[in-house]
């Protein structure tokens, strides 16, 4: 698919695409649980369980009698594997222009979007998502399959009034769509997910304000980007603002400084 394709169809109309070709130049694409536990045998991982050695790590989700084992998630490869930065290269045309990496002054705001700016790395055996949820600012979430399998479940935006949102928070109430309490959420009768499955070598556009979740039935490895840029500003910027810890009125007058300065950067960028 072309860029274009992609901006006309998807991206300017916020509509998910499973892309098959974003990542085909990446070295990462060869990555597997043998080859960590090869290079990083005794390496200490900090997951979701504890603390644990990679050898141990990839023991436990390769396990077909752990239903439930570690989960290394949301991780900075930058700062967990640095060298290995050349393997998820080239950067994905799909990401470009990227707001996010922009630097940003007033701490408390650049600090938020620089952290979503990081490429993340997610590696897990069996399990189910923590939670259906949107993503963080309202960003573009763009998330490659390394290895393994996928099985994804998304809601539109328009759904949410179904989806039993936690408050303000970017997460719902329900923790698994497959077995839902309709006494507890009656109106998740009336949503109408989308599912799919996502391969190794694969990616998948996920726009602002789509509720998903996933489910793996044995090891996987994925990366994610987190994406701003014209098409979704205005809405990471009001999320921005909305769950600032400054006052309402230093927030705004932040958010907007942020919101100039990022269109005037994209202009040189």
């Amino acid at each position: 698919m072309s860029y274009q394709e992609f901006e006309s169809q998807y991206l300017l109309k916020r509509k998910p695409v499973i892309i098959t070709d974003a990542i085909d130049g990446w070295a990462a694409k060869k990555w597997t649980p043998e080859w960590f536990s090869e290079k990083y045998p005794d390496m200490r991982l900090q997951t979701d369980q504890g603390e644990i050695s990679m050898k141990d790590f990839m023991r436990d989700i390769t396990s077909t009698e752990i239903d439930s084992g570690p989960f290394l998630r949301e991780k900075s490869i930058q700062e967990l594997f640095p060298e290995l930065m050349s393997h998820v290269q080239p950067t994905p045309v799909y990401v470009l222009p990227n707001w996010l990496t922009f630097n940003y002054p007033f701490r408390n705001f650049s600090g938020r979007l620089k952290r979503l700016s990081v490429i993340e790395l997610n590696f897990t055996g069996k399990r189910i998502f923590p939670y259906l949820h949107i993503d963080f600012l309202q960003s573009f979430a763009f998330i490659s399959q390394l290895y393994g399998d996928k099985h994804c479940v998304i809601f539109p935006p328009n759904q949410e009034k179904f989806i039993y949102r936690k408050g303000t928070e970017n997460v719902s109430q329900i923790f698994d769509v497959e077995n839902v309490d309709l006494d507890k959420y009656p109106l998740f009768t009336n949503a109408k997910p989308s599912y799919f499955v996502l391969h190794a070598g694969e990616s998948v556009f996920m726009p602002t304000g789509w509720w998903h979740t996933t489910s793996v039935k044995g090891p996987s490895l994925a990366t994610v980007y987190s994406v701003a840029n014209s098409s979704n500003w205005n809405d990471v910027i009001k999320d921005l603002i909305r769950t600032s810890q400054q006052s309402p009125r230093t927030a705004r007058i932040l958010g907007y400084l942020v919101k100039n300065i990022g269109l005037i950067k994209s202009k040189f960028s």
